[in-house]
């Protein structure tokens, strides 16, 4: 009796340190997003053909940055990454904790190639923030969206007017053709979430959340939205 109930001590205590390391892995690769983000932010604030992004990340209630989204197929396309949601507090203009987002889509039609793209979402008001914080949105259906204009001789002028929800810079490395984000879908990753924060939590709680965040990662993140 002692014996099994040593055994069953054991499997457990195994079963634990397993559940640890899994965790363990989990929070690294979240932090590797974090840290890709702020990378796929200095490529851009380092592009002189991105510098009137600015405008749009400065006017923004809200970024969404995707690195390293990868779309590819054969007349099916097939599209994901994984991203960093930050909301920007409107007393303070500080930017929040991050919230991770999945985005995915589908698409028929002569298409081919394949390619990797760093994406920075700017949500250019508060009715936009809400929609993708409540659930998940169909871009271009439930939100509006367009690309962001690009080039170091676009006039400052060209932007006074930001009528779209959601303006979008991509920056890719590969061949596809048709490449565009319209109709893909964005989602709260509510697993990554929870096991980044320790605790599940809405994706609304952890972007209003304005509590200083200790991570290296996130803090270096917010130093290069300030930048723009």
């Amino acid at each position: 009796m002692v014996k099994s109930i040593g055994r069953l001590i054991s499997v457990l205590a195994l079963f634990a340190v397993g559940l640890a390391g899994a965790a363990e892995a989990k929070t690294d690769s979240q932090q590797r997003i974090v840290e890709r983000a702020r990378l796929a932010l200095d490529s851009f604030l380092d592009d002189p053909n991105f510098v009137q992004m600015g405008v749009y990340v400065q006017n923004a209630y809200a970024v969404l940055i995707v690195p390293d989204l990868l779309k590819a197929g054969f007349f099916v396309g097939a599209e994901h990454g994984i991203g960093v949601l930050l909301v920007r507090d409107p007393q303070t203009g500080a930017w929040g904790k991050p919230a991770f987002y999945d985005l995915y889509g589908g698409s028929f039609g002569l298409q081919f190639g394949g390619v990797t793209s760093d994406v920075v979402f700017t949500v250019m008001n508060e009715g936009a923030v809400d929609k993708l914080l409540a659930h998940g949105i169909k871009l271009g259906a439930d939100l509006g969206v367009a690309a962001g204009r690009m080039g170091a001789g676009v006039g400052a002028a060209t932007t006074t007017h930001l009528g779209e929800d959601i303006y979008v810079f991509s920056k890719g490395k590969g061949l596809f053709g048709g490449f565009w984000l319209d109709g893909s879908w964005l989602r709260p990753k509510d697993d990554w979430n929870a096991a980044y924060y320790g605790r599940p939590a809405p994706a609304r709680e952890i972007v209003r959340d304005q509590q200083v965040v200790a991570s290296a990662e996130v803090s270096a993140l917010h130093q290069s939205l300030t930048r723009f």
